[in-house]
């Protein structure tokens, strides 16, 4: 077991970067420059020129996505893995992934929430429903002090 670590490592670079090869050549075969995304990388040597010339995008990908595990695993057998990732534009894949941890409350550590219900009263102002003669009788019991 030499190195079961690193293999695994390196198998979870595979993964992320077959993942981002394939939305980037998605992108740039929207755009018309499939071809030339693969040059520029490095990939288009180890595909097939008749495939290169057809462009179906599901063939290239599967081509580039070989090509490209079989080059990063040569770069890490030679020990050049960061310069081959950074002539793909993907050396943030070296980085060791964070994955933030959310911890979800238990029953006992949550805290208990009141819910207050807001009572709506029903009826109108009485005091502003009143005639003037109901004003005055109300008021006649109320003496102003001055």
């Amino acid at each position: 077991m030499k190195h079961s670590g690193l293999d695994e490592r390196l198998d979870a670079i595979l993964v992320r970067a077959a993942m981002r090869l394939e939305e980037r050549m998605r992108l740039a075969y929207f755009r018309g420059s499939l071809i030339k995304y693969l040059e520029r990388i490095g990939l288009a040597k180890y595909i097939d020129d008749e495939k290169l010339l057809k462009g179906s995008l599901l063939d290239l990908q599967d081509d580039a996505a070989v090509a490209m595990a079989y080059r990063l695993r040569k770069a890490r057998t030679r020990g050049y893995l960061k310069e081959a990732l950074d002539e793909m534009n993907m050396s943030e894949l070296l980085q060791k992934e964070t994955h933030i941890k959310t911890v979800k409350p238990s029953s006992k550590r949550q805290p208990e929430i009141k819910k207050v219900q807001l009572q709506m009263v029903k009826g109108e102002n009485k005091s502003s429903a009143l005639s003037e003669e109901e004003k005055k009788k109300l008021l006649k019991n109320f003496k102003v002090i001055k």
